[in-house]
Order: C-alpha cells, then sequence, then structure tokens
C-alpha cells in the first residue's frame, strides 16, 4: 500500500493545466505571493470588475422576455 502524501498544492491538482499556467503567469505580473491571493484576485475581477459595477440586488431581473397578449395558434 502506498502512502499518501500529507501536503499537496489544492489548485494545481484541481485545475487543468493550461488554466494553471495562466493563473501562474498572472501571478508572476502582479507579483502575488500564494495561489490563494491570485485566485481572489482574479474572481473579484471577474465579479466586480475593475469598478465594482455588480448589481446589488438581482431579485427583480428576470432572464425571461415579456411578453404583451402575444397569442400565436397554427
Amino acid at each position: 500500500m502506498t502512502r499518501r502524501a500529507r501536503y499537496r498544492i489544492e489548485v494545481k491538482s484541481r485545475l487543468e493545466e493550461d488554466l494553471y499556467a495562466g493563473l501562474q503567469a498572472y501571478k508572476a505580473l502582479n507579483n502575488m505571493s500564494t495561489d490563494s491571493e491570485t485566485v481572489a484576485r482574479i474572481l473579484r475581477l471577474f465579479l466586480f470588475g475593475t469598478v465594482g459595477t455588480l448589481p446589488a440586488s438581482l431579485v427583480a431581473v428576470s432572464s425571461h422576455l415579456g411578453q404583451e397578449g402575444i397569442t400565436v395558434t397554427i
């Protein structure tokens, strides 16, 4: 029975190779020290944009098109 490693890099083991390479490039370009710091920065940019433009409440937003009394019979 092989012994399992006590420590492994979770981000590296869960991401595809090209994504991890991109993460490392972003990390190097922005002088970041850890993968978790880098992932947090990328998530913040993705979710809030560069100026924090994510709407406060998405409750009243509908993804369905509005229709006013249109009836189609075939």
